[in-house]
Formats: structure tokens, sequence, C-alpha cells
């Protein structure tokens, strides 16, 4: 789980938490593809445990689903070269510029995102990949945090192996965006 809050226009508080768990296993399609089901499946899973918790559902937003899916497929292409937790498949690299695109090309102000991963024994992975986040409270947080609007992207790699990346945001809902405020200087 990692999240950027931005607490005035020039200064951005970060918080990692890096219990992703171990890695988690799945069967999944012979081919590395974007999911699509897969993501509406776990954006579905994820806004009825928002609901059994009082929150109010998540919007989709296609250019969170892009950094959302692309950040998957590097974790896919990248998979065993990452040390996070337990997982050597999963990372949050590349957050910041995530965040930055949010915000700066989409209007977006608070960003967060959960990943995960799981390959081979599991039936139903957007089960166990939303199972696991619930068990971290960092992760569990972005689920049922303050958030608007949400993009999930999926990638199923040759061997089964699924990896999922959900970004959290708000819309700025300021008069003047960052850049705005930016641009007075």
């Amino acid at each position: 789980m990692k999240t950027i809050i931005p607490q005035f226009a020039s200064m951005v508080v970060a918080v990692l938490v890096s219990s992703c768990g171990s890695q988690m296993t799945n069967p999944a399609s012979a081919a590395s593809s974007a999911d699509t089901p897969l993501a509406a499946t776990i954006y579905t899973k994820v806004n009825e445990h928002r609901s059994s918790v009082g929150a109010k559902a998540l919007g989709r937003h296609p250019g969170l689903d892009r950094l959302a899916r692309e950040h998957s497929e590097y974790m896919r292409q990248n998979r065993g070269k990452f040390r996070l937790g337990d997982s050597a498949d999963i990372s949050h690299v590349g957050f910041e510029e995530r965040t930055l695109a949010a915000q700066r090309l989409m209007g977006m102000q608070n960003v967060a995102e959960n990943i995960g991963t799981c390959g081979g024994r599991y039936s139903n992975p957007a089960a166990t990949l939303i199972q696991a986040w619930q068990k971290s409270s960092g992760h569990a947080k972005n689920m049922r945090g303050n958030w608007e609007l949400t993009g999930v992207g999926v990638v199923v790699d040759a061997d089964g192996a699924v990896f999922a990346t959900q970004i959290f945001a708000s819309k700025n809902h300021s008069h003047m965006t960052t850049v705005d405020r930016m641009r007075q200087f």
C-alpha cells in the first residue's frame, strides 16, 4: 500500500507500507494479457467490501485503469527483481510518477495504490487478492478510504501468475489546480 496526499501546494507526505503479504497463487489464462473480466471483478468486489463497511462506491476511471494496467505489466515483466515484504514479484516502483500523472493529467488530488500477485493454485484470484488486502491494515485502509474514483489493472502471465494494481484517487475540487497554483509564481 502506498499513499501520497498533498498537504500544501508544495508539500507532499508519502506513506509506504511494505507489508503486501506473501505471494499468493492462482490458475489463470495461459497468455500474458490485460484481463479485463478479472479487473472488473476486483472493482466489483472492492465496492462490495466498501459497502459492507459503510463507504461509498468508487467510480471507475479509464486513465487510472491505464496507469494501473501499465504498472501490473511492469511488475510482470520484472518479476523476481523486487524485494517488497515476502515477495520478489511486486513493487511500488514508479508510484510517485503515477501519482503525478494522476494529479497533473487527470485532476486528481489524493492518490493511493494496492498491488498484489498470485499465481497457480487459487481458483478465484480476485477474492484471493482482496482477502490478502483486507488482512493488511494499510491495504484495508485504502480499500475503505474516502476516495471517489479507482482504476484497476490486471495482467496474467503465461504461467498463470496474476499481477494486480488498484489505484484509488479523489478529484481535485479546488478552484485552482496544482498547475494553476504553480503558474502564479
